[in-house]
C-alpha cells in the first residue's frame, strides 16, 4: 500500500513513504537467543566472536554468551578486515528464517572499536557520519547516516535524504522499509552501502530506522 506525495501550496510537500507490513522491524542489539526468535528479515546487530568457518566458503558459526547461529558472510562484506575465534566483533544484518532454520545474512562486520572516516578508503563505519564524510569514501564503504527523506525522484524506490552537510540520492528496495512508515519531518538513522558509478555517489540502503 502506498500513501502518495501531497501539495500544499505551491513548495511545500508532505511525503510518506512506501509502507509494507512484513511483521518485522529494526531491532537493533540483540542475543543469539533474542534473534531466534524474530520474524524473517528483521534488522538486527549481533556482538560476539566469528568462532569458525563452515564449509562453502562464506558461512561462518557466530557465537555469544547465549548461543551459536550460522552467519553468511559474502566476501565484499569484510572490506579488508580479519577477525580470528578471539576477536570480539559486531555484524550487522537481517534474520533469515528458511524451511524452518534460522540464520543470519551479514551486511556489516566491525570491530567493537570506533572507526574514523578515511577519504579513499573502504572501510565499515557503523557509528552516524554526515553526507559530506560519505561522499568522500570509496565505493562499498558501510555507512550510517540521520537526516530526512525529503523527496520521491522514482516511484518506490530512489529519494532524497538530507543533512546539515547536503544531500544524496539513496535506494531503498521495498522489503527494507519492514512496516515502516516516514514523513519529510522525521529524522531517520539509515545503513547502508556508499555506491559509485559513472562519477555519481549514492547510498544502498539495507536498514533504516526512526529516531
Amino acid at each position: 500500500m502506498r500513501k502518495q506525495l501531497f501539495s500544499f501550496a505551491s513548495s511545500l510537500f508532505l511525503l510518506f513513504l512506501p509502507v509494507l507490513v512484513y511483521g518485522n522491524s529494526f531491532v537493533g542489539y540483540v542475543t543469539v537467543s533474542e534473534a531466534r526468535n524474530l520474524p524473517n528479515n528483521s534488522w538486527v546487530i549481533l556482538t560476539g566472536n566469528i568462532v569458525n568457518v563452515l564449509p562453502g566458503g562464506k558461512y561462518y558459526t557466530f557465537r555469544d554468551a547465549t548461543g551459536e547461529i550460522v552467519a553468511e558472510i559474502e566476501r565484499k562484506v569484510w572490506r579488508g578486515s580479519s577477525y580470528g575465534p578471539s576477536d570480539r566483533v559486531e555484524i550487522h544484518g537481517y534474520v533469515e528464517v528458511s524451511r524452518g532454520q534460522i540464520s543470519f545474512e551479514a551486511k556489516a562486520i566491525a570491530g567493537t572499536g570506533t572507526v574514523t572516516p578515511v577519504p579513499g578508503q573502504v572501510v565499515t563505519i557503523t557509528q552516524p557520519i554526515t553526507i559530506i564524510e560519505a561522499r568522500r569514501l570509496a565505493n562499498n564503504s558501510w555507512v550510517v547516516l540521520t537526516g530526512n527523506i525529503v523527496n520521491e525522484i522514482s516511484r518506490g524506490k530512489y529519494f532524497t535524504f538530507r543533512d546539515a552537510t547536503g544531500d544524496i540520492v539513496i535506494e531503498i528496495e521495498q522489503k527494507v522499509w519492514r512496516g515502516l512508515s516516514v514523513g519529510v519531518s522525521d529524522v531517520v538513522e539509515i545503513h547502508g552501502y556508499v555506491e559509485i558509478s559513472g562519477g555519481q555517489v549514492g547510498i544502498e540502503v539495507k536498514a533504516i530506522r526512526m529516531l
